[in-house]
């Protein structure tokens, strides 16, 4: 990872350091007081503290502090945010996020800026102002696949104003693996005065294997081991350009952001998540990739009355995989042969948004918008020749899916103290499934399937929200959120036996609703002793009606059917105190009891079986002091989470449980106003988690479960200059 651009950061920073030491002009050590933040959750900018909806903000400064660089590094600090790997091997780098127990494919809205992406999209945190985690049903604003809640990530905007650029870089090591690097870096340039800037940042990530791969006792052929496998690299970076006019009245943005990831193996353990031992009988090359790009344009006009906002933008996906499959294939043969499966799949998405967000003079405040997204989704698994056998397995899908929408949410202040919210809206979706898939593996089962499924409806939302005082309000919401429905592709002449078997007829088969929750919260966000503690928590019941389940037919195929009824309940608590001078201390606790409550005419799980993937308690802590010893200011950071143990099915109906895992990580370095230096220490108790047992490619080895591993112990440094 470019060791001489890094080793020339460090000497840069170093002398930079012993300039300002010289020069005395240490930052003091700040009074002790938590600083708002402001934030858009609900499409105008408010205070946290004034939203009404549970909501935990990370802002830059958390960002730096604690050296995120992915979706895991924030995630379990976090209350009631969990997390899984991925449901499909294709794109493997991705994970699958659940809010408050509503676990599944697109069950959690993604957005970066105010464009929506796929759920297993992992955007490098670079370069970003905020992170956003709205919890609970967005069905009114936000839309299908956020009736869990939503996450958000907000980039910084290029400036108009003022130049300035950041360049930051780390030199790590990690047990069981080795040395691993990252660099990044930005820079905002005024082309023209309070008119037009650019803003750009570019980023570059090694990360070290930690799986060495062996033969197996019965390996034909006893080849040398390989060490560094599932080691990762990613690259990419953004440009947006700022065009203001009218007094910035009118502000257009467009943006290009691209993002490439390479794994060299498949970086998954076996049986157990700290085995870091591969074996297998053949040695094959089984490296995966994801690269995405996305392109928006964002305008902005600015009346005395409200804000009219325009989002357009497109993204390509494009990922592979490969996976080494020769011990389940050869069980099934009866023989052993050499076998890798390779898939890939390409999306298109194209989105279109209109809003307004009001600003009158009165009680009144409204928003209103249309939305329409089109997205196809090509998945392709080219046909594996195995020697004997022939065309083992193919298959090919395409989905298109066509949403529209339109929404509106008003706050009416019946009193200085006293706020009425109500949102409606309005959906259309249209999904177009088309399938085929050929080989010995499926027999008379070959063939094209297509299907289409239509669908419409409302999702309302009411609420309120009460002032207590200034610094103490109390909120209540009633919210409904949804997931689109879905086509099933299956041969009806194959299956048809076990289709009638379950109880299924032959129309429902051929595709699945939207299912729902309804959400029920009240809460209350409060700080006192002049912002020194801060006090946030809020309690949920969740009801979840149709569930979208997968139902395996003996033939070979599955297919998705709605079916059953589930709750959820629990709470959140966050708390931040600042005690004394240079010290904050924040907590925060995420409880969730999430079960079955009716497992439906098709039985596939029983009543008051727990929610998948989804822990009952995730815990956090935190302690950041800055102190100063002579002229040199320091800065300490050290945090723990716990996430419980919960129940995967990704493979095995009656589940497999991932144990569960704690994880702390310390920092300590220097804490001047435009140059750092931190040396830090990641997961240090060398705590392997065990993050889900992946669906593979083909079908699992039910002898070895595939387990992501979360990443062993790595100290390093971290070094940032600011200009």
């Amino acid at each position: 990872m470019a060791p001489s651009v890094l080793a020339m950061l460090v000497a840069g920073t170093t002398a930079a350091i012993a300039q300002e030491k010289d020069e005395s002009v240490a930052a003091p050590v700040p009074e002790s007081s938590i600083g708002d933040i402001v934030v858009t959750a609900q499409r105008r900018a408010e205070s946290a503290q004034k939203v009404p909806l549970s909501i935990t903000v990370l802002g830059a400064g958390q960002i730096e502090r604690e050296g995120y660089r992915s979706f895991q590094d924030y995630a379990v600090r976090v209350p009631n945010l969990s997390f899984s790997q991925g449901g499909s091997s294709i794109g493997g780098l991705g994970q699958a996020i659940s809010l408050r127990g509503i676990y599944g494919t697109n069950t959690t809205g993604v957005y970066l800026d105010e464009t929506p992406l796929p759920g297993s999209v992992d955007p490098q945190v670079v370069d970003l102002e905020r992170i956003e985690v709205l919890r609970g049903p967005q069905g009114t604003l936000y839309g299908a696949r956020s009736m869990g809640g939503t996450v958000r990530l907000i980039t910084r905007q290029p400036d108009v104003n003022e130049f300035s650029g950041s360049a930051h870089g780390i030199i790590s090591s990690t047990r069981h693996g080795g040395a691993n690097g990252t660099i990044d870096g930005s820079l905002n340039i005024p082309i023209v005065a309070e008119t037009l800037a650019i803003r750009a940042f570019a980023f570059g990530d090694y990360q070290s294997g930690v799986f060495t791969r062996i033969p197996s006792a019965d390996a034909p052929t006893q080849y040398s081991p390989r060490d560094n496998l599932g080691a990762s690299r990613r690259y990419g970076g953004a440009i947006a350009a700022r065009l203001q006019l009218l007094d910035n009245a009118i502000s257009i943005t467009p943006r290009v952001i691209i993002q490439r990831s390479r794994t060299n193996a498949q970086p998954y353990a076996d049986l157990v998540a700290g085995n870091f031992v591969q074996k297998r009988l053949f040695d094959l090359d089984d490296k995966g990739t994801d690269d995405w790009n996305l392109f928006s344009l964002t305008s902005r006009y600015g009346a005395d009355f409200g804000e009219f906002v325009s989002v357009t933008s497109q993204f390509n996906r494009d990922a592979s995989d490969s996976e080494n499959a020769s011990e389940a294939i050869s069980g099934l043969l009866g023989f052993t042969t050499p076998s890798l499966f390779r898939g890939s799949s390409r999306a298109r998405t194209f989105v279109q948004e209109f809003r307004f967000t009001s600003a009158f003079d009165g009680p009144l405040q409204v928003t209103f918008g249309a939305f329409y997204q089109k997205s196809n989704i090509l998945t392709q698994i080219p046909s594996n020749i195995i020697d004997g056998v022939g065309d083992f397995y193919n298959y090919r899908s395409r989905n298109r899916t066509t949403e529209k929408a339109v929404y509106g949410e008003a706050n009416l202040s019946l009193t200085d103290k006293l706020q009425l919210i109500a949102g409606l809206r309005y959906f259309r979706n249209i999904v177009s499934l088309s399938v085929s898939q050929g080989g010995v593996a499926v027999g008379s089962g070959a063939g094209t399937f297509n299907e289409v499924q239509r669908e419409s409806g409302f999702n309302p939302k009411f609420g309120v929200k009460y002032a207590l005082t200034p610094s103490v309000n109390l909120f209540a919401n009633a919210a409904k959120g949804f997931r689109i429905g879905g086509a099933n592709a299956y041969s009806e002449n194959l299956c048809a036996a076990d289709r009638q078997a379950l109880g299924i007829s032959a129309d429902a088969a051929r595709s699945y609703r939207s299912d729902s929750v309804w959400s029920y919260e009240a809460g209350i966000k409060s700080s006192f002793f002049n912002n020194r503690l801060v006090v946030n928590a809020t309690g949920f019941h969740v009801n979840w009606s149709n569930i979208q389940q997968s139902v395996a037919l003996a033939c070979g195929f599955s297919i998705d059917q709605n079916g059953g009824r589930a709750r959820s309940d629990g709470f959140e608590l966050e708390v931040q105190a600042s005690p004394a001078k240079g010290l904050t201390l924040g907590t925060g606790v995420g409880y969730t009891d999430a079960r079955i409550t009716d497992p439906g005419a098709l039985a596939i799980v029983t009543a008051g079986a727990r929610i998948q993937q989804v822990p009952r308690w995730n815990l956090t802590a935190s302690a950041d002091y800055r102190f100063a010893i002579g002229a040199v200011p320091l800065a300490f950071h050290g945090d723990v989470s716990h996430v419980g143990s919960s129940l995967s099915r990704s493979n095995l109906l009656t589940g497999r449980i991932r144990p569960a895992y704690d994880l702390a990580n310390l920092r300590l370095g220097t804490d001047f106003e435009r140059f750092n230096l931190t040396f830090f220490i990641e997961n240090v108790f060398d705590k392997i988690a065990n993050l889900a047992d992946v669906p593979p490619l083909a079908l699992e080895d039910p002898n070895r479960p595939r387990i992501a591993a979360g990443r062993p112990r790595t100290m390093g440094i971290d070094m940032r200059a600011k200009f």
